[in-house]
This record gives structure tokens, sequence and C-alpha cells, in this order.
């Protein structure tokens, strides 16, 4: 919601209102925002202190004070308290160009920013202080973890070691449905740069450092570019409501032909039905409904276009000729997360089975449970054992495991595992784990539990 927010306020102070609704819907039914949202991850609340920190700088641009200066850096710092030092690094480097622009920066060289500066270091430094004086057995220092997880993961990546051109292949998956139209937009403001006023151009900057900055680090996963949907957004509503001619027309209609073409296939999904029943083995009964009503209601935008051309406009807040391309993209989007997806996520049943089995753990100690090969984050998040799950690295540690002393034990792998492990397992628990998982009717088993009793 801040992320949204800040989104349309940056719109509407540096251009028009229309501007800022415009980028707040297409923000608001991308895929990538919406996804990693629901998942709840750090990276979310990462883009929220970025995009508010820019909002913020813009917002106080004109009166720069200990104010001004302070909040912007409580937004970056207690931001960077959620994910890591991006949230004051990539806010800096979006408002960069229009630091220099005009040597607008000397009149930030004040002693009021400077003080602002050090408070807010002091606020983010609170925490760390905090957790030093009250660990009890804990041995890591979390500014330690600062400089690895941001600096040294920044220039010396350890892991998530992708190639630097993976962004490439990834916002354009984030960015869906908006990809073809967000495409065109680029196109188009890169090749009229020139002939663009400031603000224009610091939004075309925003969005190129913005993907540098994540591009050059050498540690990447695909949600870490989160942060430039925001400025994604804003290009591309700027190119909706400021643009004219060819170019404009072409990417409505290519985006509108793309949502429309969505809408017919999902009303006529029925038909292929049977063919995805004879490929998974089994259909779920609500996503039929689903898509049958998502293709009706999808469509009802491209009616009201004709018969109510106003109506849509007064209720997106935008240009009549976008209107019904957001309207029909939010129904569309707005079914998927909220009824197709649940649907199929009834059939993922990795928490059921770790609830389960964290009844039959009620009173095993954490030192008596092990996973294989692989710390399970999402295993040790169900089963919340009072202390840390044990890591078996390889084969030998199992055999260790379950020979060390007759308390009873239990061991959680992957079924992709099992042929490496089961040579190792005790031979009477080979063919017996306690539990297993599935994620679909007809699939294989993807975790499995072995319990050895106590004597």
């Amino acid at each position: 919601i801040l992320t949204l927010w800040a989104t349309v306020s940056i719109g509407r102070r540096l251009w028009t209102e229309r501007v800022g609704r415009t980028a707040g819907w297409i923000l608001l039914t991308t895929y990538g925002f919406l996804f990693w949202s629901r998942t709840a991850t750090a990276d979310i609340e990462n883009m929220a202190a970025i995009t508010l920190a820019v909002s913020w700088y813009w917002s106080m641009r004109e009166r720069p004070g200990l104010w001004a200066y302070l909040g912007f850096y409580l937004i970056c710092l207690i931001g960077s308290e959620f994910k890591g030092l991006s949230a004051l690094a990539v806010p800096i480097l979006v408002i960069f160009p229009d630091l220099i622009r005009e040597r607008r920066w000397s009149k930030y060289l004040t002693i009021s920013h400077l003080m602002a500066l050090a408070i807010a270091l002091a606020v983010y430094l609170i925490p760390f202080i905090i957790a030093t004086k009250t660990a009890s057995g804990y041995q890591e220092n979390g500014l330690a973890m600062v400089f690895q997880e941001n600096i040294r993961r920044y220039f010396m990546a350890f892991d998530h070691k992708e190639p630097f051109y993976v962004y490439f292949r990834y916002l354009p998956l984030l960015s869906l449905p908006w990809t073809p139209l967000m495409l065109m937009a680029s196109v188009y403001m890169l090749r009229s740069y020139k002939r663009l006023d400031a603000r224009a151009r610091w939004a075309i900057e925003a969005v190129v450092l913005i993907f540098l900055f994540y591009t050059l680090s050498g540690s990447r996963r695909s949600y870490y570019i989160l942060p430039v949907l925001p400025f994604c957004a804003i290009l591309t509503s700027l190119f909706l409501c400021v643009s004219k001619g060819i170019w404009r027309r072409m990417g409505l209609s290519l985006q509108g032909t793309l949502v429309l073409l969505l809408a017919i296939v999902e009303l006529w999904s029925p038909a292929i039905w049977s063919v995805i029943k004879g490929k998974m083995g089994f259909v779920p009964p609500g996503l039929k409904i689903a898509t049958s009503v998502a293709g009706i209601l999808g469509l009802v935008p491209w009616v009201a276009r004709h018969f109510l051309p106003d109506s849509l406009e007064k209720i997106t807040g935008t240009g009549i000729k976008a209107a019904p391309v957001i309207a029909a993209t939010a129904v569309l989007i707005g079914i998927f997360f909220c009824w197709q997806l649940n649907d199929l996520e009834a059939y993922r049943t990795k928490k059921p089975f770790l609830m389960e089995l964290k009844a039959r753990l009620d009173k095993i100690p954490s030192i008596s449970i092990a996973t294989y090969r692989k710390n399970m984050a999402d295993v040790a998040f169900y089963l919340d054992p009072p202390g840390t799950l044990k890591i078996l690295k390889d084969n030998d540690a199992v055999v260790n495991f379950f020979a060390r002393d007759r308390e009873t034990k239990v061991l959680i792998a992957r079924r992709k595992d099992l042929d490496s492990l089961l040579p190792a397992l005790p031979r009477d628990l080979r063919t017996h784990p306690i539990l297993s998982s599935r994620v679909l009717p007809e699939t294989s088993t993807q975790l499995l539990a072995w319990e050895s009793r106590k004597l």
C-alpha cells in the first residue's frame, strides 16, 4: 500500500493526477508486484522504502532543511533494517541525476544535512546495539552480517550467481501482463530522450540506473529487481498520458489486443479442459467456474467502452482510451490472484504435511530432528522447533545421527535425494516413511519423513 501510494504521489507531483493514477493501476495489476506481496517477502518492504524515499525527496525538494533530510534518511535506513543497504543506495542513486542538474546538490551541503544523517544512522544502529547487549549464546555480529550480505555479496558474490543478463529475462516476466506496453514505452521514451523535459528524462534515468545497479551486482535473483517496477509503471503511465501519435496508438492496440485475447481464452477454456485433464490427470473443480467467470467479466470493459465510455474513465481516473485496457486487466489479474490461484494452491500440500508432522513431533527435542543435505527454511518455519534443526550434509552424518543414542529420531528429506539417502538409513526404516507429502494428485512425493522410535 505504501509503494502504491508513493508511486501515485510521484506521478501526481511531477506531472498530473492522471499520470499518478495510471501508474498506480499499472503497478497494482503487475504480476511481480502482486505475487511477491502475497509471499510477504522482505523485498516488498525494500521496494516500499525505496519508492517512499524517492517520493519524499520530490515532495521536499524545494524545502530543504533538517526535517526534510531527516525524513529521507530515516525512510532509507529504517528500510535497510528490513532487507539491506539497497534501501539507502538505490534512492540516492535514483535522485542523483536530478541532484547534478544545475548543480542542485550544492544547496544541500549544510550542517543540518549532516545532523540529519547522524541522527538517522543512530536510529539504524539501535537494533544492533540492543541485539549485542541481549545476545545469549548467539555469536554472529549484526553489522558484520550487514557487510557480508550487502557489500561483500554485491562485489564478491558467494551465492545466487546468475548470468549478468538475467534481468533481461526476469523483468519482462515480473512486468506481466504489461510487458508489451512497457517495452513500447521504453523504446519510445529512449528515442525521444533529447526532446523530453528534465522530469521525463529523470523517469528514464531512474529505470536505467536501478536496472544497472542490480545487474552490476555479483549476486542476482529474480525478486532483487522488484524496486524497478514502480518506476517502470511511472514511465509507462507517462507514455500513455503525455505522448501522442502512432507509438501510443500502437502500444495501446498491442496491449488491448493481448488483454482481450486473454479474456477470450478464459471464456473458451471449458473447451480444453479435457486436454488439460489428460495431461495433468485432474482439473480443480473451482478453476472451471473461475476461468469462465474471468472470461465474461474480462469482456465487460470492452462492451462498456462502446456503450458507457465515460464511466470507465471516471472509475479508473485514467484516459478514456486506456481505461478499458486497465479495467479489463484489473478484472483478470484480480480473479487470478483472488480465486484461480487459490484453487490451485489447495493442491500444494507441503504445509499440511508439515503441520501433521509437527503434531507428531510435539515432545521430541530439536536436537533429535534433522533435514538431509539442505537447510529447509519452510520446514523449520512450520515445525517451529524451540531450537535449531540439525542438517545432515552426507550419509556418514545420517548413520551417526541414528546410531548416536537411543532417543527417538526424525529425519526429513526431499524425494529427489531418496536414492542417495536410502543406503544410509537403518534397514527397517528404508521402506516405511512415517509421512509423505504430495504437491498435486497423481504426482510424485516431494517430502518424506522417517522416525526411529525410542527403545
